[in-house]
């Protein structure tokens, strides 16, 4: 039904073309692609089983690793105690469900019967994405930046805001825990208490973790004699820092 209509459209459209001093007529949406799918019907001939309940879990958009999606999601549908005949077809007809946004878009432009299995679907999604799997993995280096033995609360403040401007943007969430995790409770009385403060009462944003540690800098400042409102101690000021190559390094640059 769809091509006996499609064909009149067609041919419609090509004699309006002929008239002339006729505006071209705006090509439509191609129905096919909402009828089409990425594999043959071969490749998942079993039917979904009535017993099948659709895992719940988060939309894939695009922005996150994609290996990470696509194992959560295979572990989740044979979780189902589907049987081994079944597991294919679900999964490779089940996919698209898990997707949106620049995701279901990659999906909708597969080449129809262009998919043999889910094994092929699964490589192709996750190679169509790796960019997204690098600044994934970049955001996680956030945790690595760590004070070290003998370093001023102010400067790890100064140094964790510096480095933290250098990798993709992440969550309060996930700044005060990386902020938190960073703090070596070795390297001075005010980290230390700092720290225990976090721990005990965690903070929320960035803005609450600054009111914390501006009380505890002021504290370390007044003991080691630094001028009011200098941006590093005065044991910093009496010679430039040398660039340390050892501290963190990010892992993958994109």
């Amino acid at each position: 039904m769809i091509g006996a209509n499609d064909k009149k459209v067609e041919t419609y459209n090509s004699r309006v073309d002929q008239i002339p001093a006729t505006p071209p007529i705006l090509k439509g949406i191609d129905s096919k692609k909402f009828v089409q799918k990425p594999f043959p019907s071969n490749a998942a001939p079993k039917p979904i089983p009535k017993k099948f309940r659709m895992p719940d879990l988060p939309k894939y958009n695009g922005t996150s690793d994609s290996n990470e999606h696509v194992t959560t999601y295979t572990c989740a549908v044979k979780g189902n105690d589907l049987r081994d005949d079944e597991i294919e077809s679900v999964l490779l007809k089940k996919f698209k469900e898990t997707l949106s946004k620049g995701a279901m878009m990659w999906y909708h432009n597969l080449a129809p019967n262009s998919i043999d299995s889910f094994a092929m679907l699964a490589d192709s999604f996750i190679k169509a994405h790796v960019g997204a799997i690098k600044v994934a993995t970049r955001k996680s280096d956030v945790f690595k930046i760590k004070q070290r033995e003998n370093e001023m609360l102010r400067e790890f403040v100064s140094y964790f805001q510096m480095e933290r401007m250098e990798l993709p943007p992440v969550s309060n969430d996930w700044a005060v825990q990386a902020f938190t995790q960073g703090l070596n409770e070795r390297s001075s009385v005010a980290s230390k208490r700092l720290k225990q403060n976090l721990v005990d009462y965690p903070a929320v944003t960035l803005s609450d973790v600054h009111n914390r540690y501006q009380s505890k800098i002021r504290v370390e400042d007044d003991q080691l004699g630094a001028f009011s409102g200098s941006v590093y101690p005065r044991r910093l000021l009496e010679k430039e820092p040398k660039p340390n190559k050892e501290r963190y390094q990010p892992t993958s640059k994109i």
